[in-house]
């Protein structure tokens, strides 16, 4: 059988009829009687491009008939899918908002690409011609097709209110991590984001500390004490449930996104495009807690051990936050001083009463 996109590849580059039909790839054998094996070639050729000629036109150049003669194999599909996918993922993943808010490059664009790919792979792998024009037409469009729709998702995000953010972050004191991106404020006010879940052990010990934190700068109210899952490891850890907590500060403005059932992990739900831009980006994973300072501050999971608290009830903790002293108040400070001088660098070094207390400035004079 006739390999007709070969024939045609060897046209391209010039070749005449008589060594295209001595090319054993090409599988053209000649009739006896049919004489001279290049014109009987060339005959062939020309009577099967007029039959599609003709079959393209009595079907008005549309239908299935009409698309199956313009050629969309596997192989085809594949070589647009796989690029588009590629070029959509590397931009969401350098530009994570606004790009890749509404469908983030790890782990929802990642795993499209690799499925694109392999598509490609597989289609390859069983056709012949495996860089036919058609083929290498699609990888165009599909890079074409890839900034449409990365470009797509970015202006509707922006649309939306969501920031341009970055996945570049160098390493900070405490396991956080700092992001170049503008201050994320309210009214000129640094925000304090909290992303997590009442039933989560981790989010439960390091609660108490941003609680403290929190309360080094104003007046903290709506919160309520309670525990995390009993059936989760370090069970019943106390808590203090801060979903409904407000924050009445000159300092920072409070933005908290948590689950309440503490019997269940559930994903928190998020206010807004700029909550959900640093999820995405930052966060995409799901892990909790997931906190946020000033937009350029980051820290992902737990802060304070729960280990640190067990057989210790919310009162008890409570207690020795209030006299500073105690096994509690031992594994609660240093992260709630980490916390303070974070809050103070988005701050620009205010207030001073906080920035020069000693047990802060030390960790402060860490953060770049």
């Amino acid at each position: 059988m006739v390999d007709w996109e070969l024939v045609e590849r060897r046209r391209s580059k010039g070749w005449d009829w008589d060594r295209i039909s001595e090319d054993p790839k090409v599988g053209f054998h000649a009739d006896d009687t049919a004489g001279d094996p290049g014109r009987a070639l060339r005959a062939l050729y020309y009577q099967r491009k007029s039959k599609t000629k003709r079959r393209s036109s009595s079907s008005g150049g549309g239908g299935a008939e009409g698309e199956a003669e313009r050629g969309w194999p596997l192989e085809r599909v594949a070589a647009i899918i796989a690029p588009l996918l590629v070029v959509w993922f590397v931009i969401a993943f350098f530009i994570p908002s606004p790009v890749g808010t509404y469908l983030p490059a790890i782990p929802d664009l990642v795993v499209l690409m690799l499925l694109g790919v392999g598509l490609l792979a597989f289609a390859m792998l069983r056709s012949a011609n495996r860089w036919t024009p058609a083929i290498r037409n699609g990888v165009v469009a599909g890079i074409v097709l890839g900034l449409v729709f990365a470009g797509s998702f970015g202006v509707a995000a922006l649309v939306s209110g969501c920031p341009t953010l970055t996945s570049q972050t160098t390493g900070e004191p405490g396991s956080f991590s700092k992001a170049n991106n503008a201050l994320w404020a309210d009214n000129g006010v640094p925000v304090f984001f909290f992303y997590g879940s009442a039933a989560c052990p981790y989010c439960s010990a390091s609660s108490w500390a941003m609680v403290v934190a929190l309360q080094a700068f104003g007046t903290l109210s709506g919160t309520y004490y309670d525990r995390s899952n009993p059936a989760d490891v370090d069970p019943n850890t106390a808590e203090v449930v801060l979903s409904g907590a407000t924050l009445q500060s000159k300092w920072v403005s409070l933005h908290v996104a948590e689950s309440t059932n503490d019997n269940q992990i559930q994903p928190a739900s998020t206010t807004g495009c700029i909550e959900s831009s640093y999820v995405s980006s930052y966060d995409s994973g799901g892990s909790i807690p997931f906190v946020v300072i000033g937009g350029q501050y980051l820290h992902i999971g737990a802060m304070v051990n729960p280990a640190s608290l067990q057989g210790l009830n919310a009162s008890t903790i409570q207690s020795q936050i209030n006299a500073q002293s105690g096994a509690a108040w031992n594994a609660i400070s240093p992260t709630a001083y980490l916390l303070e001088a974070f809050l103070v660098k988005v701050n620009g070094g205010q207030p001073t009463s906080l920035a020069t207390n000693p047990s802060v400035a030390p960790l402060l004079a860490q953060i770049r």
